[in-house]
């Protein structure tokens, strides 16, 4: 009898670890990647969670963003979150109350630096961000909490959304050319969706230098919401997916960001499917097969954020870099950003905790031959020498 009982013991603790394998085993306690070699260049995408200064800016409505004490004795500053959240009261109440002051931007940038330094050890060698107020903002971390990555190039330019929600990026990579804000051009059903549709995040391509002199161009893109029709998302797709094509078969071009497309959206409306994936391979269709996404709503899981690796990255494709599918992972070893071991955590106003509703998506790209399409550097001038003049010769007398 005490066999069968020790038997039936046995069953229920191998059904109940099955069960709850996932959030087992869903924190990563370690780096299961081997150390990132030379030859290999990592990239990863966040979305950082209303990543603001302190500081009103005159043509944005940052104004929950800003210190009590500045907002209360500012009378301007209250009747503008009166009149931006006329029809919404928890968002008053959140625009005129939060403190959103420097100790809570700094605990906020401390935790950032947290997750992203813990990435090979000093950072990926370029972050693809979203939800920056801005430039001024990422200075400020990059300048004095994120050294340890030599980040020489920081990229952000204001887009139209007036709440301030950019899209930015870093890279410890020289810049190449001139950083450009995409326009997407929408074509809106009416004339309310028009009003707000021109008001959504444009998409940002910055291109850098590989190590071995090749350009790697980066498309960076924050969809319209799930608050938002679905027709606004797959605009947003057939954007980007044009934009890809356009560089051609041979350019090395990575898209990136939180693209706000839901599982249930895509089981339904196969945005991913039918529309990115003709611009390059998506990320959790090829890699990351573990992972159950990068953003929980309601016990949930989604990939709200993905890449899309264009064809010259492709194992068969054209570029002297190559992306690493096995390398495609969901960045979730940190404490500082895990909720119950396994969801991420977003800042907490009144507890200076947290970090962010989604988790970052990472991947490494390696080099698989000598640079194809090299930058080229622009020729030194020419040292122009004074003539010292001459003396003139003293007349004999």
């Amino acid at each position: 009898m005490k066999k069968l009982l020790s038997f039936r013991n046995l069953i229920l603790a191998l059904v109940l670890s099955l069960a709850t394998g996932c959030a087992i085993s869903f924190k990563k306690k370690h780096w299961d990647l081997p150390p990132k070699a030379d030859n290999e260049v990592s990239v990863m995408s966040f979305n950082v969670e209303n990543l603001f200064d302190t500081v009103h800016d005159e043509d944005r409505n940052d104004y929950a963003y800003l210190p009590y004490m500045v907002k209360k004795t500012n009378p301007k500053y209250q009747q503008a979150c009166k009149e931006i959240n006329a029809d919404n009261s928890y968002r008053l109440n959140e625009c005129l109350s939060t403190d959103w002051n420097d100790a809570q931007l700094d605990q906020k940038l401390k935790n950032l630096s947290e997750v992203v330094l813990n990435v090979d050890t000093n950072g990926p060698d370029v972050l693809m961000l979203i939800e920056v107020e801005n430039i001024n903002v990422l200075n400020i971390w990059n300048k004095n909490y994120l050294q340890k990555a030599g980040y020489q190039t920081v990229v952000l330019i204001e887009g139209p959304d007036k709440r301030g929600i950019d899209v930015g990026f870093m890279s410890r990579f020289p810049l190449v050319g001139k950083p450009v804000l995409h326009p997407i051009p929408w074509k809106p059903k009416n004339d309310e969706d028009k009003k707000w549709m021109e008001q959504s995040r444009n998409v940002l391509e910055v291109t850098v230098k590989a190590p071995n002199g090749d350009p790697l161009t980066f498309l960076v893109a924050h969809f319209p919401s799930q608050a938002n029709p679905t027709y606004w998302r797959q605009q947003a797709a057939e954007f980007v997916t044009k934009l890809m094509k356009e560089k051609g078969p041979n350019t090395m071009v990575m898209a990136g960001g939180d693209l706000n497309i839901s599982a249930e959206e895509e089981d339904k409306e196969h945005i991913f499917s039918d529309i990115l994936a003709k611009g390059g391979a998506v990320s959790h269709f090829v890699g990351c097969k573990e992972c159950p996404g990068t953003h929980n709503y309601r016990k949930s899981w989604s990939f709200l954020d993905a890449h899309i690796y264009g064809p010259a990255l492709l194992a068969d494709g054209a570029g002297s870099y190559q992306m690493e599918p096995n390398t495609i992972d969901v960045i979730r070893y940190s404490d500082v950003h895990l909720k119950k071991g396994k969801y991420p955590k977003r800042w907490d106003y009144d507890k200076l905790e947290g970090v962010s509703d989604h988790f970052p998506l990472y991947v490494r790209l390696k080099q698989r031959g000598p640079a194809k399409n090299p930058v080229q550097e622009p020729a030194p001038k020419a040292e122009v020498k004074k003539e010292t003049p001459k003396k003139k010769a003293k007349a004999k007398k």
